[in-house]
C-alpha cells in the first residue's frame, strides 16, 4: 500500500512541492557546478519555503548540521527535507537523496540517480523507501 493511500492531500502537498523543489535546485546546481553542498529546505507552519544551508567541513558533517538546524526550528515548521549529493554504492553511479518528514509523523526517501553530460543534467526514474524519522 502507497503512503498516498493514508496521507490526507495536505500533508502529500507539502511533501510533493518539497520533493519537487529540492530536486529543481539540486539539478541546477548540479548544471552549474557538477556537484553540490547538502542544504535543507523547509515548509513554515504558515506555507512558505525556506532554505536552509547549514555546514562547513565536509558533506556527512553538512547532512548532520542541516537535520539539527531543522530539529532546531521544527515547532515552527511543518515539512523538512535535507537533500544530499551521494555515490550509490550498489552501482557507483551519482544520485540526489532526499529526506522529507512531515510534523504529521510521516518521513520517506527518495533518489533520484543522474548523470551530467556536457553541463546537462539526465535524471533518472525517482526510488521512494520508507525513512526513519530523524527531525521530529
Amino acid at each position: 500500500m502507497s503512503w498516498r493511500n493514508t496521507t490526507p492531500q495536505p500533508i502529500q502537498d507539502d511533501m510533493d512541492d518539497l520533493l519537487d523543489h529540492a530536486l529543481n535546485l539540486a539539478e541546477e546546481r548540479l548544471a552549474q557546478r557538477g556537484e553540490f553542498y547538502p542544504f535543507g529546505m523547509a515548509i513554515g507552519a504558515s506555507g512558505e519555503r525556506k532554505l536552509i544551508g547549514a555546514g562547513t567541513g565536509d558533506a556527512q558533517q553538512a547532512k548532520a548540521m542541516n537535520f539539527e538546524a531543522l530539529r532546531s526550528m521544527r515547532t515552527d515548521i511543518r515539512a523538512a527535507a535535507v537533500v544530499v549529493d551521494m555515490v550509490l554504492p550498489e552501482t557507483g553511479s551519482n544520485g540526489i537523496e532526499v529526506h522529507i518528514e512531515h510534523s504529521s509523523g510521516l518521513a520517506i526517501g527518495v533518489l533520484e540517480p543522474y548523470t551530467i553530460s556536457r553541463g546537462e543534467v539526465h535524471p533518472e526514474p525517482l526510488e521512494g523507501f520508507t525513512a526513519q524519522r530523524l527531525i521530529w
